[in-house]
């Protein structure tokens, strides 16, 4: 992979949009893919008042939203330098540091602190460095999300009731060699497209964290909610590497001081919210069914052997350890 240039027409955009990679600027654009009721937009809110807060008004924060485009479109702009900070899903990783994009893997996690340990240590030095070559970008904070579920019209137990069902998955290919091992015929859809594709009959199930089957109103289509909890995955703070180089220490307390307060704030709030939602879905008439995941995590578990060999051996070892 190649490391980003930036063109001259994006940096001719960096001046008049006041987000430039020149700390003295103090200005400091944060693009945000989510709308504004998403509890990350949520975060990005704290994080503006925390560091113009924090540096007594020396920074002034603007938040982009999708009216600047989607993931992968911030991502190009904070790699570029139009944004100072994006928010990615899962792209990130997939985009500029794959053979450490092994936090979301399926059936290999049982909560967001075993999947976070991907970023830490030897694994989460290498994981900045290949992000800085490949995006010019760093990883400056994570955000914890909702495990994955299944939803269904039909309690799911064990691999046995998913055999050649239909199901939806995002367009990552471990996750759809991953059901495709378990037994399900998985099938790559949007995400707009997936309650229709639910109410035709075009497939049969779909996982998705409880926030977003929520908001979805899957629970118009699906009468099940089954408690796999297959995904531990996070959104990812990318800092433009130029524009992190160029502050003074003082700036760089404030501002990763502020993304670590309003994280770890956001990581509360996604927690505490969950068992609401569970609620509310039960509430709409959904039964919550808790299968048997150790017999999924044995089902994926050539799968997930396989997917692993392309890792850094770092995080080979350790996704290996934790399937043994």
């Amino acid at each position: 992979m190649k490391t980003i240039k930036a063109s001259g027409i994006v940096l001719a955009g960096l001046v008049t949009l006041g987000a430039s990679v020149n700390a003295s600027a103090k200005e400091l654009a944060i693009a945000i893919h989510v709308e504004p009721s998403h509890a990350m937009f949520k975060v990005g809110e704290r994080l503006k008042e925390s560091i113009e807060e924090q540096s007594n008004g020396d920074f002034s924060v603007t938040l982009l939203g999708t009216e600047v485009g989607g993931e992968r479109d911030h991502l190009e702009g904070a790699s570029y330098g139009e944004y100072a900070i994006a928010l990615g899903g899962s792209m990130p990783m997939t985009l500029y540091a794959q053979p450490f994009a092994a936090a979301d893997l399926p059936f290999v996690y049982s909560s967001s602190e075993q999947a976070r340990e991907v970023y830490t240590g030897e694994s989460g030095d290498l994981l900045n460095e290949e992000l800085i070559a490949n995006g010019n970008m760093r990883l400056v904070g994570l955000s914890a999300r909702n495990p994955r579920n299944l939803t269904s019209n039909f309690p799911v137990q064990t691999p046995a009731d998913i055999q050649e069902v239909r199901m939806r998955v995002p367009e990552i290919a471990p996750w759809i060699q991953i059901w495709e091992e378990i037994g399900a015929l998985p099938s790559p859809i949007a995400w707009p497209e997936v309650y229709t594709s639910l109410q035709t009959g075009v497939i049969e199930m779909q996982e998705n964290p409880v926030d977003l089957i929520h908001a979805g109103k899957i629970y118009e289509v699906q009468d099940h909610i089954n408690r796999t909890e297959h995904v531990y995955s996070f959104f990812h703070w990318l800092m433009n590497e130029d524009f992190y180089q160029g502050l003074n220490e003082e700036e760089r307390d404030i501002i990763l001081g502020a993304i670590e307060e309003a994280t770890s704030w956001g990581d509360d709030m996604v927690a505490n919210g969950q068992d609401e939602l569970y609620a509310k879905l039960q509430e709409q008439g959904v039964t919550i069914v808790e299968p048997d995941v150790a017999a999924f995590r044995s089902a994926a578990e050539p799968a997930i052997r396989d997917i692993a060999e392309s890792y850094h051996p770092s995080v080979r070892d350790y996704v290996l350890s934790l399937v043994e």
